[in-house]
């Protein structure tokens, strides 16, 4: 037991031959008899010695290709940052796929918008995700569920997880409405076509997307601008003959 900074051991406890203790919300009361006569020590504040276990941290992932990271990932990423300890947005490298923002790039990118966030990081992973999880002792696994058919997808998976590494949880989160159709495939397609993506990704993300895309963009405008002159001058033609 301690008394601010004082403990006392059992070799005092025997030392003054304490036969009871008394315990009250504010004091403990030690009636002892030392070799002279009858005493009671009061120690007040008395503070109980209580070994603690070890405290439970909770560790998520959000694992994804996040190319490029829309608004829908940074609603989870929000989100998520509430219900658990720690949260890892973890980049899955495909060397299958060929994206539109390499590795590093999308790491860049994630990290300047949520790095405001204290219990979030970003990494990369590749190989099975129970096997990363299990590497840096996640019990959870966060996904989004924007439809039905998103729903059937992300069964499978959490199921197949389940059957690989039980321990590990899937948590699923529906998105804020405005987001419920978005996707990053749809944006990298409506970028691709020179259409608008303001509003479906982080100010930055728009920089990088148009950075990224511009000659495309360009040859677009081109190709469009060909096609009005085109049809601007069958018309004058048209207007001749008539």
């Amino acid at each position: 037991m301690a008394v601010g900074e004082l403990t006392l051991s059992s070799r005092f406890f025997a030392s003054a031959n304490c036969s009871s203790v008394i315990r009250d919300s504010s004091s403990l009361i030690l009636v002892c008899h030392p070799r002279s006569s009858p005493t009671k020590i009061i120690l007040r504040h008395v503070a109980m010695l209580v070994p603690r276990g070890n405290l439970h941290k909770t560790i998520a992932i959000y694992p994804g290709s996040f190319d490029p990271p829309t608004n829908g990932h940074l609603d989870l990423i929000e989100r998520g940052s509430k219900i658990f300890d720690e949260l890892v947005v973890a980049i899955l490298r495909n060397p299958d796929k060929a994206p539109l923002f390499n590795v590093t790039e999308r790491v860049a990118m994630l990290e300047a918008l949520t790095g405001h966030y204290s219990n979030v990081r970003v990494d990369t992973f590749d190989g099975l995700t129970v096997d990363y999880a299990a590497k840096i002792g996640a019990s959870s696994l966060l996904r989004g569920i924007r439809a039905l058919s998103d729903y059937e997808y992300e069964l499978q998976m959490a199921l197949m997880n389940r059957k690989l590494r039980p321990e590990l949880e899937t948590v699923f989160m529906m998105p804020a409405e405005k987001y419920s159709y978005l996707s990053a495939r749809l944006v990298r397609e409506v970028a691709q076509l020179g259409g608008s993506v303001k509003g479906l990704v982080p100010e930055l993300v728009e920089e990088h997307l148009r950075g990224k895309l511009d000659p495309a963009f360009k040859l677009a405008e081109f190709t469009s601008g060909s096609r009005e002159e085109k049809s601007e001058s069958r018309k004058s033609r048209a207007r001749k003959k008539a």
